[in-house]
């Protein structure tokens, strides 16, 4: 089956078949969707608690950084395991891992330095079910089907992100409080865990899932040279590579965004931080539509110019927020364009001037975030050579957290010491660079190219047929 590569003209010959329809990946997708809306839940929960422990943006950081390290560093072992081992126990596991740091995180929550170390076991299981669910996917569906399934999996991704960042955590925070929202959350990962109890052997045939050993002491102490092996091979292929620097900058900007959101509730919009459900529920909505626009955009823009469409329309946006106050300011001041003038007030609807320009941003702003994230997932997904899979994408989880390390040191600090306008502002500058740099980038490419698109990483005859040997592997020329 061919199909539309980036800016590359194509046509999809034969109408894919309805991805949902088959079991075992409904119930991967499933777990995905329920454990991850339950893991940025509790991220949010915790910056909320310390942020009320300690009064501070920078101690709020600290809650990031206790994820995002470990993530960095077990992430150098989690491909390996993730390739040799049995995903589907890895799968049941990691669930039931969570669900036992999340009754911990109900005993811990008045304690700041608890909270810290048990988010520590908390990253280490979620880095590995992340990499073992993205790496069962070509074993779920068939070749014609990989395609929906990495959009339906990037889908999904996003989907838990809002879900648990933006809604339900900040809304069981605020109506139940902390230790409801982690009995839930351990609730929610029991489930997934036994989502993952019903799936089917994941692999080839049932005897290489069934066999499948731990990996020994000699492979753990090769996870470096594995994990140079995998960026070499996603170095070699100029779309992965593009795709690779778009998740990075996807994943980084998620983590500030539940830095900041706090700080912005209070700081600029002078509103409790768990009111944030109510101001940015739009985001949520945004992205759905985004995420049903996708396909279309693709269509016609190819993946590189959709995902630069997604940063400037990120840009955009946090450029509206980062000067929300001195557009709310012009519009009091203009009687034409003051939508409050004839009530004479500056609230609408019970809300006031800048709250109800945030939600009119935020929509907009979920809307671009689905063009950045799910054509740049699925654009890797599709390159990565299935046989080593699993440490592809624990790499990139590496390589994402890795870099997203140091804006996450410095952002709390310089939020304090300078507004969270400000840093709001600098990051909508970034994406902007971000997009004209991509856009930039694949012109040179079509130019070096002939306007073909460039093979994929490590392609060669011995690629052809190791891809004609597994399943799930697709021709993306």
């Amino acid at each position: 089956m061919r199909q539309r590569v980036d800016g590359w003209p194509g046509e999809v010959k034969e109408r894919v078949p309805p991805v949902l329809s088959d079991r075992p990946f409904l119930l991967l997708w499933l777990a995905q969707i329920i454990s991850q809306t339950a893991q940025n839940a509790i991220l949010y929960t915790l910056i909320i608690i310390v942020l009320g422990l300690t009064e501070s943006t920078t101690s709020a950081s600290v809650v990031v950084l206790s994820f995002v390290v470990p993530t960095a560093v077990f992430g150098l072992f989690a491909g390996i395991l993730v390739d040799r081992w049995s995903k589907r126990r890895l799968l049941i596991l990691t669930n039931a891992g969570r669900a036992v740091t999340a009754v911990a995180f109900f005993f811990a929550r008045e304690h700041v330095g608890a909270l810290y170390g048990v988010t520590v076991f908390f990253a280490t299981f979620s880095q590995l079910f992340t990499t073992s669910n993205a790496a069962s996917i070509p074993y779920m569906v068939s070749p014609k089907q990989l395609i929906s399934a990495n959009t339906l999996f990037s889908g999904g991704f996003t989907i838990a992100q809002i879900a648990g960042l933006i809604i339900l955590g900040p809304a069981i925070l605020t109506t139940a409080g902390p230790g409801v929202l982690f009995a839930s959350a351990a609730g929610a990962f029991v489930v997934a865990s036994l989502l993952a109890r019903f799936l089917p052997y994941i692999g080839h045939a049932e005897g290489e899932e069934a066999h499948g050993t731990f990996p020994g002491r000699d492979e753990l102490r090769g996870a470096v040279s594995e994990f140079a092996a995998a960026l070499r091979s996603l170095r070699a292929d100029p779309l992965s590579t593009m795709a690779m620097a778009h998740i990075t900058m996807s994943s980084t900007l998620m983590l500030l965004f539940a830095i900041l959101v706090p700080r912005y509730m209070q700081a600029i919009l002078q509103v409790d931080a768990d009111k944030a459900v109510t101001v940015f529920a739009p985001v949520a909505v945004g992205a759905l539509i985004g995420l049903r626009a996708v396909p279309f955009v693709v269509g016609r823009l190819g993946k590189t110019r959709t995902v630069a469409l997604g940063l400037f329309g990120l840009a955009l946006c946090l450029l509206a927020l980062g000067f929300v106050e001195t557009i709310a300011d012009v519009l009091e001041r203009t009687e034409r364009l003051n939508p409050f003038a004839e009530q004479g007030t500056d609230r609408v609807f019970g809300l006031s001037i800048l709250v109800a320009l945030t939600m009119a941003f935020a929509g907009p702003l979920g809307f671009a975030y689905a063009m950045l994230n799910t054509p740049a997932q699925t654009t890797l997904h599709e390159r990565t050579p299935v046989e080593m899979r699993g440490r592809v994408i624990a790499s990139q989880m590496v390589l994402a957290n890795g870099v997203a390390l140091i804006p996450l040191v410095v952002v709390g600090g310089i939020a304090d010491l300078y507004g969270v306008s400000s840093v709001v502002l600098a990051i909508g500058l970034l994406l902007a660079l971000g997009g004209a740099l991509s856009l930039y980038v694949e012109r040179r490419w079509l130019q070096q190219e002939g306007n073909q698109p460039p093979p994929s990483g490590g392609e060669s005859a011995q690629r052809s047929r190791q891809q004609e040997a597994v399943p799930g592997s697709i021709d993306t020329t």
